[in-house]
């Protein structure tokens, strides 16, 4: 017996080894450097880390646009998956599901050249405008970058996410469906009385899966606009990797430490409101 538990630690150590090498030791140290100053005389600054981030403009300016853009296309993601995953199990309409993911699978840059075809400046949107006698418009300037951006990730995420709500959704046993409509034929109401709160830690599940991949973003603006986005764009990711090239890893862990704490009271909080739902 004792043979075989160690013939499994061998199994599993290398997957161990990995995680304590490349998750484990690397969130401690910059547990670590978010409360030190300095490289090779170190000092214990406690909360100064904190202080000297809220304090800085480029830091609050793309705090704000990265919230910004976290509760507009998050939530847009989540409702137009769930709608349509509702539409595919009606039969209302058909889509192949394979296409669906097509916008993930396609590589950032090829996925950009066809949205600088279609919104760049000599673009098929500008040339339609120009035809009905209209200005073009800088769709990837300062004023409609944001705009464009959240367009970008609601095509790229909406197909994932429908295809998560449709496996849950067709799950549901068709007892709820034929119990419900014997009292009424409110398709609407099965959906907000049945559907949804059975699927409620699906929708969770999109929603974190939504903020974590809404992160995965600044690729493409990267890819768009380099080191210096336009200020409606510049989101945490710019200001960490701006920081990270100038070798400031306080800063960067500090602002790293300040994400997990708040996606972890995000996702605390809202298993809370869950638990709390369940027992009424």
């Amino acid at each position: 017996m004792e043979n075989k538990r160690a013939y499994g630690w061998y199994f599993i150590l290398p997957g161990l080894i990995g995680v304590l090498v490349f998750y484990i030791i690397p969130f401690f140290l910059s547990l670590y450097y978010t409360f030190t100053k300095g490289i090779s005389i170190v000092q214990f600054v406690g909360l100064d880390n904190f202080k000297e981030l809220f304090n800085n403009p480029a830091f609050m300016l793309a705090a704000k646009n990265t919230l910004k853009f976290i509760l507009i296309g998050v939530p847009i993601v989540t409702m137009l998956s769930l709608f349509l995953s509702l539409m595919m199990e009606e039969k209302l309409y058909k889509f192949p599901r394979w296409a669906m993911l097509s916008p993930m699978i396609v590589p950032v840059a090829s996925a950009l050249m066809g949205w600088q075809i279609i919104f760049g400046e000599y673009g098929m949107a500008n040339k339609v405008l120009a035809f009905f006698g209209n200005r073009p418009i800088s769709f990837f300037g300062e004023d409609n970058a944001m705009k464009i951006l959240i367009l970008i990730f609601i095509i790229k995420n909406t197909g994932y996410m429908l295809i998560i709500f449709t496996g849950a959704i067709s799950s549901l046993g068709k007892e709820y469906k034929e119990a419900f409509l014997l009292d009424s034929n409110s398709y609407l109401k099965y959906t907000f009385k049945i559907v949804i709160p059975l699927i409620a830690p699906i929708i969770f599940f999109v929603v974190i899966l939504s903020i974590v991949n809404s992160f995965l973003m600044f690729r493409e603006v990267y890819a768009l606009y380099g080191n210096m986005p336009p200020n409606t764009v510049y989101l945490l990711q710019n200001f960490m990797n701006n920081n990270f090239y100038k070798l400031n890893y306080q800063r960067l862990s500090t602002v790293a430490f300040i994400l997990v704490i708040g996606i972890s009271v995000l996702i605390i909080a809202f298993l809370r409101f869950q638990e709390k739902h369940l027992d009424h």
